[in-house]
């Protein structure tokens, strides 16, 4: 079964600066979020990231966020 997990990308910018990027990913383990995020970041060329952090989310997390199998969501 598939859980949605937090996960935190961090970007190093040009002047050093840092920005980090916290997605939902649709998964069965936290290997496979992590997996998933950076097939996706991949395929839209994205580069120059390190992936931070990836946790399950919580019960009423999952609940509030409802993210369908197999789905990479940005957090706004």
């Amino acid at each position: 079964m598939q859980w949605p997990y937090k996960t935190t990308v961090r970007f190093q910018g040009v002047e050093g600066t840092e920005s980090r990027l916290d997605y939902w990913v649709s998964a069965t383990n936290s290997a496979e979020a992590e997996r998933a995020l950076k097939e996706r970041l991949l395929s839209n060329e994205v580069f120059g990231y390190r992936v931070a952090d990836v946790r399950p989310a919580t019960k009423d997390e999952a609940e509030w966020v409802n993210l369908p199998p197999n789905c990479v969501m940005l957090l706004a």
